[in-house]
């Protein structure tokens, strides 16, 4: 299979692709209680993106306190999602267009930043990305998810730029909460 070039990508598939990956992660942080401030587009042509988070104090966290590990595990998922979801989008378009993805490079960093924080075996730390890879999917591919990332998408596409409260709107509509999406629980979450 040959990978295609990104400037043989039209333009605004390549920004729907960021404008995807940036909704998976700004659904996948409010789902998990974050408040996102606002997802943006940078300029000049909004081939790339970031998520900004409303300000939060700075917390010092201590892994032997289960709260403390699961801000972890969720900072973790919602780096994830975005990853998540621009690879379902580029899945869609695989008949057309087969890129070479390198969108991913400061989430992984960050990821593995968190990652070390655990000090986790070979196998417990293979088990704790099964984990969050899996929680991030099941978020992320879920029916109601993948209309909302759609609509946040192309939002974000068109102005560059959605506030917290559009999203929120947005995330409500299609009735992505806590509660209303429902998943089994996973071996980490038993074992560690």
């Amino acid at each position: 299979m040959n990978l295609t070039p990104a400037h043989e990508i039209p333009l605004e598939i390549r920004r729907k692709a960021v404008a995807i990956h940036e909704a998976g992660h700004a659904l996948v942080a409010t789902f998990l209680n974050r408040t996102v401030a606002e997802v943006v587009l940078r300029p000049p042509d909004g081939l790339s993106g970031e998520t900004r988070f409303a300000r939060e104090a700075a917390v010092l966290a201590d892994l032997n306190i289960k709260a403390d590990r699961h801000f972890v595990e969720d900072a973790v998922v919602i780096l994830l999602a975005g990853q998540v979801a621009e690879a379902e989008y580029w899945t869609r378009l695989t008949p057309l267009y087969v890129p070479r993805v390198d969108s991913h490079r400061t989430d992984d960093s960050e990821i593995n930043k968190l990652r070390a924080q655990f000090g986790l075996s070979a196998e417990q730390d293979a088990m704790f990305v099964g984990y969050c890879t899996d929680k991030a999917r099941r978020i992320v591919l879920h029916a109601q998810s993948q209309a909302a990332i759609e609509e946040i998408a192309r939002d974000l596409a068109d102005s560059r730029s959605v506030g917290g409260g559009a999203l929120s709107a947005i995330l409500a509509r299609h009735e992505v909460v806590q509660g209303k999406l429902r998943f089994a629980s996973h071996p980490w979450q038993r074992r560690f």
